[in-house]
């Protein structure tokens, strides 16, 4: 089911599938900006990743000597939400851990996302709750696609001597590191060895440029990914801040060693936030 949120800038629709931002549609310029799903390309718009970001080395983690097996970035993306909070401004939507997700995940939680519009900005909130009576571990992490035009949209980091990695024909995270520039032009070539993923960078603040500023994402992970799919062309580019990342092609490591990985004591919870800025 889809909510709504509109003020004289912008509208947003959520999908309680996933609580998946599905639209950002620019009143001003009469313009959708948030890719809207494709299988050609990617069926997906901007899935939230819980509670893995990436992919588990060999599918699976373990956790007290016990196998889990979970598919790449996890379950929310795939579930139904319940409304929790409605207003004029904000949308919450919950999903809690049931007898499936512990299956598949050793923790019980509650994972609340939140959707603020505030002029032309959306803060898009992630909040944890340990429901469990032992310590819980977890990724979360944004994969929002914005439409661009490949060749000619450039993309904008505020840091320097920026460096990458890529993740190999697993998905697994590889240690060779490349230079990239502050000021990346999106051609589709970008892309041909998947995901770039940038660690540690201090980049907080990643813009769209055609003939002007069109879109900027702001946030404070220590990690994120930049992709659109291989060798396709697509007419979009995911900007994904993440609280977690994909397993190490080498990790030998439980699920309370994953790199970037959050942890939460029984009782206490973790919010975190990052914004969606459309200029004029």
């Amino acid at each position: 089911m889809l909510y709504f949120l509109e003020n004289n800038n912008l509208k947003i629709a959520i999908n309680t599938h996933g609580a998946e931002l599905s639209s950002i549609f620019n009143k001003k310029e009469n313009k959708e900006m948030l890719w809207q799903g494709d299988s050609a390309f990617w069926g997906r718009r901007s899935p939230v990743l819980f509670p893995v970001v990436g992919k588990y080395r060999n599918g699976k983690t373990t956790y007290n000597e016990k196998e889990y097996a979970l598919g790449q970035h996890g379950f929310a993306r795939d579930s139904e939400f319940t409304l929790v909070e409605e207003t004029e401004s904000k949308l919450s939507f919950d999903l809690t851990s049931n007898n499936d997700t512990l299956t598949k995940y050793p923790f019980n939680f509650r994972l609340t996302c939140s959707f603020e519009l505030k002029g032309d900005t959306i803060i898009v909130g992630w909040r944890v709750e340990n429901t469990d009576d032992k310590t819980i571990h977890f990724s979360i992490g944004a994969h929002p696609a914005f439409y661009c035009k490949k060749g000619e949209t450039v993309l904008t980091m505020n840091g320097e001597n920026l460096k990458y990695n890529l993740i190999n024909s697993d998905g697994l995270y590889t240690t060779p590191k490349y230079d990239v520039d502050s000021s990346l032009v999106l051609h589709d070539s970008v892309f041909d060895n998947d995901a770039l993923i940038i660690e540690n960078s201090g980049v907080n603040e990643i813009s769209l440029v055609d003939d002007k500023k069109f879109l900027t994402v702001k946030f404070q992970t220590k990690v994120f990914g930049i992709w659109s799919p291989a060798k396709k062309n697509a007419p979009f580019v995911c900007i994904e801040p993440w609280y977690g990342r994909c397993d190490a092609e080498d990790f030998n490591g439980d699920i309370t060693e994953r790199e970037y990985g959050n942890s939460l004591n029984v009782g206490e919870t973790w919010y975190k936030e990052y914004e969606i800025i459309i200029h004029e």
